[in-house]
């Protein structure tokens, strides 16, 4: 098995290191071998140390590492000069290394290996990370219906009829896609895991020195202001401190963050598991819109690694079939005191019962674990590669 996985982000990146490198790690120590390319930014290539240990890392799995360059302005310029880029560099690595698939994760990836001139015996992996356009329309970088708005979903629809298999981190995605193409019959639900064996619960005797942890970036997806009005009305109740582990302090305090019922540590990711385990809760708010159905937040399946309940809203991809079902947190109804009030009391109630540490951890280890998604990933290359179906069950965030 010889794959090339195209990112648009960097191995360098928090998300590249934890949802790329991982199970690119995991794959090759099951024989497959791997070619690499990302799109790696100035600022962290500069960071020689880090860069260094990340090639020795892949190097030791027999991971090729091929670096591009990564250019965020003019946004729109720089997005079809890393395309063309990108599309060259599959083209130059296919040649080299006769590839039996080509997985892309994200749009732009697909776009890239879509441009570039492959075998025709070559599959190609989709892996949808979120509806795209969408995404851009919610968050306001375009107008629905604008000119970019239908290129973009034109280039989405191309990449879905391309593809030989397709990879969503929801059910709800998964079924989306399926009636606009319904005679895709190699789609796996594979949600966002985690490294089970780095976050971890506290250990027998370990108290909590926060009350709830937010861990992440701020903006954006994330309802910043409802959070902290959720967090001032929950340290009247549960004891400790509210934590926020975030690389934009200064939004932080934008959004009403304070010393004197919250602390805001900016950490590197190593650190992050060690302080999730000083908290009781992890919590997050995000917006509820088209594209969120498609998402399954990191954070969360860190949260239940580290034998953390989770408190979110409603409406994010499959967590509201999944939560409270599983007996592993609590969904908020909505952003107002009275509804803040019910979910604060149900998680003090919840947080009594002996066993929640361990169920959540549970759940993490059978769901949200690397080497779940590593074997589920190489199921799917297998089937896609030979044709023939695997009837496995696939991990998911809902069963």
């Amino acid at each position: 098995m010889r794959v090339i996985y195209v990112s648009y982000d960097g191995a360098l990146d928090p998300l590249g290191s934890s949802q790329v490198v991982p199970y690119l790690l995991g794959l090759a120590a099951h024989g497959v071998t791997i070619t690499l390319i990302t799109f790696e930014k100035s600022s962290r290539w500069g960071q020689v140390a880090a860069r260094e240990e990340m090639r020795r890392r892949l190097e030791a799995s027999g991971i090729r590492w091929r670096q591009v360059r990564y250019h965020k302005r003019p946004r729109l310029t720089g997005t079809l000069w890393d395309i063309v880029a990108g599309s060259r560099a599959v083209t130059h690595e296919a040649s080299r290394l006769g590839p039996t698939l080509v997985h892309c994760r994200g749009d732009v990836a697909t776009v890239m290996a879509r441009f570039a001139r492959l075998p025709s015996k070559v599959r190609l992996l989709y892996d949808v990370r979120g509806f795209f356009s969408d995404e851009r329309v919610e968050i306001g970088s375009w107008r629905r219906g604008s000119f970019l708005d239908r290129v973009v979903r034109h280039m989405e629809g191309a990449n879905l009829e391309r593809a030989d298999g397709v990879v969503t981190l929801t059910r709800s995605a998964a079924e989306a896609l399926r009636q606009r193409r319904p005679s895709l019959s190699s789609i796996r639900v594979i949600p966002t895991c985690t490294d089970v064996s780095v976050f971890r619960p506290r250990t027998r005797g370990q108290k909590a020195e926060f009350g709830l942890v937010y861990s992440g970036s701020l903006g954006t997806w994330y309802l910043g202001e409802e959070m902290v009005a959720f967090a001032r009305s929950a340290v009247q109740i549960l004891p400790g401190s509210t934590l926020f582990l975030t690389p934009q302090p200064e939004e932080a305090k934008r959004v009403g963050l304070t010393p004197d019922w919250a602390e805001i540590r900016t950490v590197e990711p190593g650190a992050v598991p060690e302080w999730l385990r000083r908290a009781s809760a992890l919590f997050f708010f995000s917006r509820r819109n088209a594209s969120s159905r498609a998402r399954c937040p990191t954070k969360f399946a860190e949260g239940l690694a580290s034998g953390l309940p989770v408190i979110c809203n409603r409406g994010i991809g499959d967590l509201d079939d999944i939560v409270e079902r599983e007996g592993v947190g609590v969904l908020v109804d909505g952003f107002s005191e009275a509804a803040y009030s019910t979910a604060i009391r149900r998680l003090r109630s919840l947080l009594e019962d002996p066993g929640l540490a361990e169920r959540c951890r549970r759940l993490a280890e059978t769901r949200y674990s690397v080497d779940l998604g590593v074997d589920a990933y190489q199921r799917l290359y297998t089937e896609l590669v030979t044709g023939a179906t695997s009837l496995a069950q696939e991990p998911g965030c809902t069963s």
